[in-house]
């Protein structure tokens, strides 16, 4: 209080010659800055809290519109997904109209032969959205429903989002079936078949890398015996010996299941397969095997015999041909058979493209060539080619696209009389 007199004091007081006596100022901590009121040194904290509110709440912004964005998509692939897989339903139905309508052709002798050709193989032209679009005339057809709403509720057939084909129709006929069976009379016939498939010496570098051993024609033999012990229902190894002479008999098929990959543990099912996929769990079939080979096999059909009625240029090649000459032994085999297809050419062509295959003309084509093919078990190795019937189970391979988003259905189908056939298999991926 002294001291505040002392400042304060009136200046009359001055003038009379007495001086205030002024305690010393302490210098500042800053000397260029004003002193500041004991308030305002926390007046920056409102700014840098509303700064970190605000990107708080500009990352939770951001994160909330990236989850909608990934609903949103999700959504919209979902929808595509399901769209797709009724364009392949569709395109599955199309293709068993077809077959049905063939199915009924071939009944009728006489317009049989007026239509020589199976619909089946025009099934990537006739079953496709393109061509539906394309026949399809909107303009002299009658709406379905009146407009009912200014939105395009009644968008005329064929003008929708996404695409379906037909990828593929085989007959399964005209493969090995692995459940067949070929009769104990024939007991050479069901190795023989297989081994004609994957027999020409190409496939040496896949088969040296099978098995303990390098050599080949062992591994040949082996992957053989394995696919017939899987569905043979006994305990001992298949002998084969209609190739090479080689065999494998006496030792029990599940010392063949000790030394399987990533340490699966299972042995020979003793039973039919299921499906065709069923064929990777033998031992020593890899991926390469099943890209290779899958197409000549089969599980499905009630024939003990393989078609060969319309044999194409890769049936002769992969599986008539070689179950009669045997590429292993057989010198100079790529010469033989190229001189067989010669004779089919030309006999083809003297025909007009109108002969039918059979035992006789087969026979006929292995002599013109030249062949040396098995002469001594020629009756019982063409006793499991079907030269007459026709087609009785298909496989039916069917895409539908949306988008990116896509669906493949794999059927077998089989008819039965003029009704909707049986369903086999059913696989959608």
């Amino acid at each position: 209080m002294r001291v505040l007199r002392q400042l304060y004091q009136p200046m009359s007081d001055r003038r009379r010659g007495h001086r205030a006596q002024v305690p010393p100022v302490r210098e500042p901590y800053w000397p260029d800055e004003p002193p500041r009121a004991p308030g305002r040194a926390r007046r920056g904290v409102a700014l840098i809290m509303v700064m970190v509110i605000t990107t708080i709440l500009a990352a939770m912004a951001a994160d909330l519109e990236n989850e909608a964005q990934v609903n949103v998509r999700a959504a919209a692939n979902a929808r595509d997904q399901l769209q797709a897989h009724f364009h392949a339903r569709s395109a599955v139905e199309l293709e068993l109209f077809v077959l049905r309508f063939q199915n009924l052709i071939s009944s009728n002798p006489i317009v049989s032969r007026l239509l020589p050709v199976p619909l089946f193989e025009m099934s990537g032209f006739l079953v496709s959205s393109d061509t539906i679009k394309g026949i399809v005339d909107r303009d002299r057809t009658p709406s379905d429903a009146a407009i009912v709403s200014d939105e395009s509720d009644d968008r005329p057939f064929g003008d929708f989002t996404g695409s379906f084909w037909i990828e593929g129709v085989s007959n399964e006929q005209t493969k090995i079936n692995l459940n067949g069976n070929y009769g104990v009379g024939a007991q050479n016939v069901m190795p023989r078949l297989i081994a004609s498939v994957f027999a020409h010496p190409k496939y040496d570098v896949l088969f040296e890398n099978m098995g303990d051993s390098r050599d080949p024609q062992r591994n040949r033999v082996e992957v053989i015996a394995n696919i017939i012990d899987w569905a043979d229902g006994n305990e001992t190894i298949d002998p084969v010996t209609a190739l090479t002479g080689d065999q494998v008999s006496g030792a029990a098929e599940d010392a063949r299941y000790g030394n399987l990959p990533y340490n699966s543990d299972y042995k020979p099912k003793d039973g039919m397969y299921n499906s065709l996929a069923e064929l990777r769990m033998v031992p020593m079939v890899n991926d390469a095997f099943m890209r290779l080979f899958a197409r000549h096999f089969t599980v499905w059909g009630d024939r003990n015999t393989i078609s060969v009625k319309n044999p194409s240029p890769d049936q002769l090649r992969d599986l008539v041909f070689p179950t009669f000459v045997n590429p292993i032994v057989t010198p100079n085999y790529a010469n033989y058979f190229e001189r067989f297809m010669e004779a089919y050419t030309a006999l083809t062509a003297l025909s007009g493209g109108m002969v039918s295959f059979s035992k006789d003309v087969l026979k006929t084509l292995l002599d013109e060539a030249e062949v040396p093919y098995d002469r001594e078990n020629f009756e019982q190795l063409v006793a499991r080619f079907d030269f007459d019937n026709e087609p009785n189970i298909y496989r039916i391979t069917a895409v539908g696209r949306v988008n990116d988003a896509s669906t493949r259905l794999t059927v077998v189908w089989r008819p039965v009389g003029n009704g909707p056939g049986e369903i086999k298999y059913w696989r959608e991926d």
